[in-house]
């Protein structure tokens, strides 16, 4: 069995100012000392790995906290390490007894794709995963998106590639457990968060409450929505200035973890997150209006706040044309959840 190491550090990144009427890409600029151009150093001198597959994900890294991989099942199962044990003591170490695992609670079926929460046991204790199987993909599965001039992203693949991106440059997201493909059929095993609070439940709790009359502690309140706020733009920015969208980058898909006070967000349903040294401004504003349109239940000057501290820089004139392309693609996503009854 081949081991391969995982990193999870977080590198030193800059991008190229973009906005403005001419829609100029936001760019990573490479230090002057980058050993390639799939490479990057970060503050401690440390190499992260921003594009690539996942074996070069998975392979270029030489930094401290490591979490180690193998190949098992002729390398069509990836399993972490650090859930060996509990695999081999419920039998699944194979792929074809991993995406036939029996039981569990399946919470989301999407055309060929189903994910399923599953309880296995281990000398600890039950432990939670979430299973997302997928099977071959259909005819419509690789149609649909061309009609919307975009490319079909197909398995489970792309999804563990992004997981790897996310915790290489230091964005919060899922631990990944296994990963497999085999015949046209794919999975993805993950740990569950232990909560199913999301920014979205706690956005409408606080507005609803609002609504009301139920003020809690004026100060706690006003400081921790801020502190949301903030850290929920420092997510974004570092996303899209690693060449990293997310493409459903709504409130729902922020998790909320642990103790509210702790700010432990992770970012899921990364399935069709997205890789590009030269992100353009498409993306960029299709993220951003998504999580507007999520947040609408909050003020307006709560989500202007938003989008200057996701600049890192007070407003200028020329901001008015990313406002407007923002607020133009969150009404758009308006009238098509209406539409569509979703």
């Amino acid at each position: 069995m081949a081991n391969r190491g995982f990193a999870m550090k977080d590198p030193a990144l800059t991008v190229g100012e973009g906005g403005g009427a001419g829609c100029q890409p936001w760019t990573i600029r490479q230090p002057p000392d980058t050993l390639s151009e799939r490479v990057q150093k970060n503050s401690a001198g440390d190499y992260v790995a921003l594009s690539g597959d996942a074996d070069s994900l998975l392979q270029n890294h030489r930094v401290r906290g490591v979490a180690e991989f193998e190949d098992w099942d002729a390398r069509r199962l990836t399993i972490n390490q650090a859930f060996r044990g509990i695999l081999l003591a419920n039998g699944l170490t194979t792929f074809a007894a991993l995406f036939r695992v029996a039981g569990g609670e399946v919470v989301r079926i999407v055309g060929s794709r189903s994910t399923a929460r599953i309880v296995l046991t281990s000398a600890t204790g039950p432990q939670a995963f979430y299973l997302k199987r997928h099977e071959r993909p259909q005819v419509l599965d690789r149609i649909k998106p061309l009609l919307h001039l975009s490319w079909p992203i197909l398995g489970a693949r792309n999804e563990f590639e992004a997981i790897l991106r996310f915790h290489a440059v230091g964005i919060p997201t899922m631990t990944p457990v296994a990963f497999g493909e085999s015949q046209g059929l794919s999975l993805l095993l993950t740990q569950d968060l232990g909560t199913d609070l999301t920014l979205r439940d706690w956005v409408n709790e606080k507005t609803g409450q609002q609504a009301d009359g139920q003020h809690e502690a004026a100060a706690d309140g006003f400081s921790l929505k801020r502190r949301v706020i903030a850290h929920v733009a420092q997510i974004a920015r570092k996303m899209h200035d690693c060449g990293l969208h997310h493409q459903d980058f709504y409130l729902n898909h922020l998790l909320w973890c642990g103790d509210p006070a702790g700010l432990d967000i992770r970012v899921i349903d990364l399935g069709r997150v997205c890789h590009s040294s030269r992100l353009t401004w498409r993306w960029v504003i299709k993220d951003l209006a998504q999580l507007d349109f999520s947040a609408r239940n909050l003020a307006c000057h709560d989500r202007l706040r938003f989008l200057r501290l996701y600049l890192g820089r007070p407003f200028r004139a020329s901001d008015r044309w990313l406002i407007r392309q923002i607020i133009c693609k969150s009404r758009n996503i308006a009238s098509h959840t209406a539409k569509n009854g979703l």
